[in-house]
């Protein structure tokens, strides 16, 4: 009996001490700020992409819309509400691109989540008269974006991008100010990426023959881009986000390419081709179907926010050239 209490005493003394050795361990080499990384929520991927450059491994970056997918047909669901509330940031483009966000943080009951509008501060491109604004607004029903509020595709012109990066760093630091000289680090370098980035297009651009730079698009995402690079958007297929052309309007389309020799027209992942497709086959015009604004993609060429601008940059080249 006395070998047996002997026994059990031994074993709860080892016990105790490999307990108490595993939280020590955990709590000198893993702080509970890294275990549990700091969560910082956007709606799209490319966003994501320039939040995760700055914050590095120091944040964990959730991306509400999934990649490749269409963000003005996104509803969230329950676990987007989940996610929002227990994030201290929501990085919102701005612009109409987050039109479900005042209910999602109302349904997230996350009275202290901080929302940081990246487009703040910039020009808009497409800002509606009030009139205009509710002409648009029964025209486009359904519509993901409020295009009213203007172009909310500001981060595919590369210095509107460099705006963001230097938005992101400092609200960052606000909120995480340990890692300070991490983000700082991290949004300098990547800064000089995007000089780079933006200086590479603009040569690649200049590379088209004048009078072949104007262009028919899907939807009207390009005003950033065309105005910074120099092409010209001639029209657009859809002047509604999710409404097809009525047949005055696809009649105006196809004179358009008639009378300016347009050399393609341009579709876009997530969105559906049916109607770039059927323009191009009536108008004997070369049509590409995978340029990417709203989303990265998933192959180790379009699945970063340089990569993608590169992509589209290439296939404007490739296309009008």
């Amino acid at each position: 009996m006395q070998s047996f209490s002997n026994t059990s005493k031994s074993l709860m003394i080892i016990l105790a001490a490999s307990l108490a050795f595993f939280i020590g361990g955990c709590s000198a080499e893993e702080p509970v700020s890294n275990l549990q990384q700091n969560v910082v929520i956007t709606s799209i991927s490319p966003l994501a992409d320039l939040i995760k450059e700055v914050g590095g491994d120091r944040i964990q970056v959730v991306s509400l819309v999934p990649t490749g997918s269409d963000p003005h047909t996104y509803e969230p669901k329950a676990n987007a509400v989940r996610q929002v509330a227990t994030a201290k940031l929501f990085f919102a483009n701005g612009v109409g691109q987050e039109s479900y966000l005042e209910n999602l943080i109302a349904n997230s009951q996350n009275p202290t989540i901080r929302t940081v509008v990246l487009a703040d501060g910039l020009p808009i491109l497409g800002v509606k008269e009030e009139h205009d604004a509710i002409e648009e607004e029964t025209h486009t029903e359904g519509d993901g974006h409020d295009h009213s509020q203007g172009n909310p595709h500001l981060w595919l012109d590369v210095t509107n991008a460099q705006h963001y990066v230097e938005k992101i760093r400092d609200v960052l630091i606000e909120t995480y100010p340990q890692d300070r000289e991490v983000f700082t680090a991290n949004a300098q370098s990547y800064l000089l990426e995007l000089e780079s980035l933006d200086q590479w297009i603009k040569e690649q651009i200049q590379a088209i023959p004048e009078e072949h730079r104007q262009i028919i698009v899907y939807h009207n995402a390009w005003a950033y881009y065309t105005e910074r690079y120099g092409l010209t958007v001639l029209g657009s297929v859809i002047s509604g986000e999710e409404s097809e052309p009525l047949p005055k309007e696809y009649a105006q389309l196809f004179q358009l390419i008639q009378d300016h020799n347009v050399k393609a027209i341009f579709g876009e992942v997530g969105f559906n081709t049916k109607l770039i497709l059927q323009l191009a086959q009536d108008t004997g015009v070369k049509v590409v179907e995978d340029l990417y604004n709203d989303t990265l993609g998933v192959t180790s060429e379009t699945d970063s926010y340089i990569d993608i601008m590169k992509h589209n940059t290439n296939a404007f080249v490739s296309a009008l050239k």
